[in-house]
């Protein structure tokens, strides 16, 4: 579909020369108006994707209808393009308060009017459907809470039955395995959603070492992997971090790093800080990741086959580049085919007072 631009300005020469700039783009296509009272009703009828909007206007200024734009809802994606022909940087800031979205002075040139127009509209479409995905997110863990809990439940009761034939105790089994990996993704998208609406941090200061060695701890507990695990780190090296939060990370990428580990060869994991960042890298020896899927790990509708970074790890990997996001850093993976994956974990490394 075509890109709607509706046009605002009270100099009919100057919506003619936008027109003519337009005329020949297939890809838009655009209506005018000449004062902001008919521009905010136009948005309601026509709802266009980009406003062209002159500020000095007879009647409602441009400020004013920006920010009548930009305060309703229904136009939330609606990018505003505020035109002037003065250059002045109060004005400018005067129109960034006002909401609008980029600014650019009269006259026109013609290539630069159409590259933003072309980046504009291609930032309205991305965003819309990033809150699709998120309203998807939403719907379908809230949609399928009741009906795994009664799976869950109904799973247990069968098993605690006295005396169930062994092939009902089977299915039970797998009944009840199964409706855990539901419940654990629906728990993942629940927290995939609400880290995309910028949550706050509950941060607190601990020993990474303390903290890597009793996670280490656990999780060789919990799996019973056979696979040694060598940790590199400081004794003194500390961190201000959401710690339960960051154990997502971690545990992500520990997991992953073990499942794909030989017996005989050790995962290598090492915690460093230099010049107040913080890095963390785990290391596996397993068969590596593809080069032409390597960037695409951590989106989390990212569904292509990897063979040895499979099942399970496509939303947890999702849902670590969103908490290093909200912590200021990064997450990413390097890998040589048959040689195994490293993913590296980077973050400031923020004092703090009191060390847990």
């Amino acid at each position: 579909m075509a890109t709607k631009i509706l046009i605002v300005d009270d100099e009919p020469f100057n919506v003619k020369l936008i027109e003519e700039i337009l005329e020949y783009e297939s890809e838009f296509q655009y209506i005018s108006t000449t004062n902001g009272k008919d521009a905010l009703s136009l948005m309601s009828s026509y709802n266009p994707d980009i406003v062209i909007l002159d500020i000095m206007m007879p009647g409602i200024n441009g400020y004013e209808v920006c920010k009548k734009i930009k305060n309703d809802k229904k136009y939330k994606f609606a990018k505003v393009l505020m035109v002037s022909g003065k250059a002045m940087i109060e004005e400018r800031l005067e129109g960034y308060e006002a909401g609008a979205d980029d600014y650019i002075t009269k006259p026109f040139v013609d290539d630069e009017l159409l590259a933003k127009l072309k980046v504009f509209s291609k930032l309205k479409k991305t965003e819309e459907i990033d809150e699709l995905k998120t309203t998807i997110l939403h719907l379908f863990s809230h949609e399928t809470k009741t009906p795994l809990n009664g799976i869950l439940l109904g799973s247990q009761l069968i098993l605690d039955t006295p005396a169930i034939p062994e092939k009902v105790a089977e299915y039970a089994k797998l009944i009840k395995i199964s409706g855990e990996r539901i419940h654990e993704l629906v728990r993942k998208i629940l927290l995939l959603s609400s880290l995309k609406t910028n949550r706050t941090l509950n941060r607190s200061c601990r020993s990474v070492k303390k903290y890597l060695n009793e996670t280490i701890a656990l999780i060789k507990t919990n799996r019973q992997i056979c696979c040694d695990i060598a940790l590199q780190c400081p004794e003194d090296f500390t961190l201000n971090l959401d710690w339960r939060l960051f154990n997502e990370v971690f545990c992500t990428v520990l997991d992953n790093g073990i499942r794909f580990s030989p017996n005989d060869k050790p995962l290598q994991i090492t915690a460093a800080v230099d010049n107040s960042v913080a890095t963390f890298t785990v290391t596996d020896h397993g068969t590596g990741i593809d080069k032409e899927v390597i960037d695409k790990i951590f989106d989390e509708f990212h569904s292509q086959h990897i063979d040895n970074h499979t099942k399970g790890t496509a939303l947890s990997l999702a849902i670590s580049r969103e908490i290093m996001r909200l912590h200021n850093g990064k997450i990413w993976a390097q890998s040589t085919p048959g040689q195994g994956a490293t993913f590296i974990l980077t973050l400031p490394a923020e004092p703090a007072d009191t060390v847990t």
